[in-house]
Formats: C-alpha cells, structure tokens, sequence
C-alpha cells in the first residue's frame, strides 16, 4: 500500500490502489495496480515506474514523479488514461513527497537544487528515511530543500518556500487547498518537526508543537478528515508510559490527548473518514510476537474501548509497515504486511457496527 497519509481509494469503496515495490528505485518506487472490491480484478494502471504516488479520490486521478523524478504525470484509475502534467525545471529536482490539494487544482512536491545533487554526497533515497544508514548524514548536511507548486492546470512549477534543513511528509488538509501541513525531518528528537504553511499569501509557517524537555518526540501526522485537526504520535520518553495520540485544532489551538500504551502503541494511527474511531497498526514484539495485533480504538470519555481487529504476529515490521487504510464506507482496512513472507497488500473486514 501506499503511505498512511494518502488517499488510496475512490469515494464509493469500490478500487483502491496496491503497488508493486520495486525497491532498488526508490522506497515508495513502482508498478501502480488498481484492486477491485468488487469483482476482485487487478487492473496495471501505467508501465512507467512511478514514485511518490498521492490520488485526487473524487476525479480517480493518480499523480506521480517518473523518468528519475524530472517529470510528473497523472494517471486516471478509472479509464486508465495517462499524460504528464509538468516538467521539474532543471535547476531543481524532487527529493521526496507529493500531494494534491483539495479542489484538485495545486501539487506540491518537497524539492532540492539539482546541483547539490547531482554528486557522490547526494542523500540516500532508495530506503525509508528511517532505515536509511545516512539518515544522521541527512539531517547535518543543510542542503537547500524546497516547496514546489505545481499548477495542475498549466504545468507552471514554482518555487514557495527555502529553506536550508531536511523536509518531508506534505500533506495538504483534505479541506482547505490552501493548507499545507509538512514536517522536518530527521531524528525526532532533534528537530520540531510539524508545521503548517498556507499558499495563498507570504505568512511564515507555523510550528504546531514545540518540544519542551530533551527526548520528547513527536511525530507520524496526518489530518482529521475534515480537515480541522493534525493528529500525532507525541511521546515524552523520559518519562514510562507518558504517549499519547495528540490533536491540535488549526484554528483554535485546542489539543486533544488519548493515552496510548500497550498494547495499542504503533508505528502508525490513522483515523475514520466519519471521525469517530483511530485504526492503529502495532509495533514488532520480539519477546512476544502474538502481542502484535491491529486494533480499533473508540475514544469514550478520555478513555479508549479497543476491539481487536487483526493479528499481526506474522509481521515483519522493518520489512512491512502496515501503513493501514480505511474505506471511506469503513467495510475495510488495507495493509501491507508480510504473513507470506515477503511484503503483501491484504484487506481485513470492519465490524458492520463501524459501517457507514
């Protein structure tokens, strides 16, 4: 599957996407498929290699980076037509992340110059962030990394926003096209990592947490489907049993805290499209492994009422992570995980009272 944080399936649960990983490309590099709940049919949607995936769910079109990330195109899942939408300028080129806006209209892509790329010392973007072994080296080397625009409708990239530290993770609010929220990467310990930056005006970006006491983390965001709330994982490790699934309102700045502990910490939370329950994907459990296990969680009066929805003892999670997914008729959770032993996408049933 792709990333947790993108859009996978179109408004009536009918297809979503599964890709063929073709790891020595890149770590979200490959065959795009289109799955059919339907009739079980899987469907090849283009023959190019494509990276960065993120899907406009209303209009069924699949953007994404090709030709070693100087091109984007765009694929419609459902009459699996293909054309490219624009042409990354030479001076700069894409280092990672890819999102639509929310009336289809503006791309966004986190970028670099191409010049301090084009060298031996470039980063290393074949492994995930977190697995990669110049992931230290990334964060200190301060190249200049990018917001690009792109207009959807007339191919024009821009440049919007400079700076001189590792960015990554964009996503733009699936309400407001004009709210984009992104993230610093690098070790979480070290960098504020989650902020928000509008692109209909020159505002500076606005930091949704600031970390107060050293090996407070924070981290794996995504938004509420109505676009009001950034959800996080925000974990003071200083302190046992101090986690917590954490949302700030982007426009009152009230947060909300659920405390997480075992079993339900996770890789990644994920919440409903109706916004009333989170799927959480668990974590590897060397000691115990039948201990690893998907669940639901029902936040009810600050407390959670869990139902187990999948175990995941079979799991290899430095080879898989789940990065879950619902429909938005909430009849199915989509994961990747490796029960066969090797990285496949599965489905798994909802309880028909989570139905919508």
């Amino acid at each position: 599957m792709i990333y947790f944080t993108q859009d996978c399936t179109t408004p009536d649960s009918r297809y979503t996407l599964v890709r063929y990983l073709d790891a020595k490309a890149g770590h979200t590099a490959g065959i795009m498929y289109r799955y059919d709940f339907t009739t079980g049919e899987l469907v090849k949607l283009s023959d190019l290699t494509t990276k960065y995936q993120v899907l406009a769910p209303k209009s069924g079109n699949l953007y994404f980076t090709s030709d070693k990330d100087r091109n984007i195109y765009v694929t419609n899942i459902l009459d699996i037509k293909t054309r490219k939408v624009a042409e990354i300028p030479a001076e700069f080129i894409c280092t990672g992340g890819l999102t639509v806006n929310a009336d289809e209209t503006m791309l966004v892509a986190t970028g670099g110059l191409f010049d301090e790329h084009k060298n031996d010392k470039a980063p290393d973007t074949n492994l995930p962030p977190n697995q990669s072994k110049a992931f230290k080296e990334n964060l200190e080397r301060h190249d200049t990394n990018l917001l690009l625009t792109v207009d959807i409708k007339t191919g024009k990239v821009s440049e919007t926003y400079r700076i001189k530290t590792w960015l990554g993770h964009v996503q733009f609010s699936p309400t407001d096209p004009h709210l984009l929220m992104y993230c610093h990467e690098g070790n979480w310990a070290k960098v504020d990592r989650i902020w928000l930056i509008r692109t209909d005006n020159n505002e500076p970006p606005q930091l949704v947490l600031k970390r107060t006491e050293d090996n407070e983390i924070a981290g794996h965001e995504f938004w509420s489907a109505d676009g009001t709330i950034t959800w996080y994982d925000h974990h003071y490790r200083n302190t046992k049993g101090k986690q917590f699934l954490e949302g700030k309102n982007v426009t009152t700045g009230e947060v909300t805290r659920y405390p997480i502990g075992a079993p339900f910490v996770s890789i990644h939370y994920t919440s409903s499209p109706d916004g009333k329950f989170f799927v959480c994907d668990g974590q590897s459990n060397k000691k115990n492994p039948q201990e690893q296990a998907m669940f639901i969680l029902v936040p009810e009066k600050g407390k959670w009422r869990s139902i187990k929805l999948c175990n995941m003892a079979r799991n290899d999670y430095k080879a898989a992570e789940p990065n879950p997914h619902l429909t938005p008729d909430q009849h199915w959770v989509t994961f990747t995980a490796t029960f066969s032993g090797v990285p496949q996408a599965y489905a798994v049933e909802m309880p028909k009272e989570f139905w919508r």
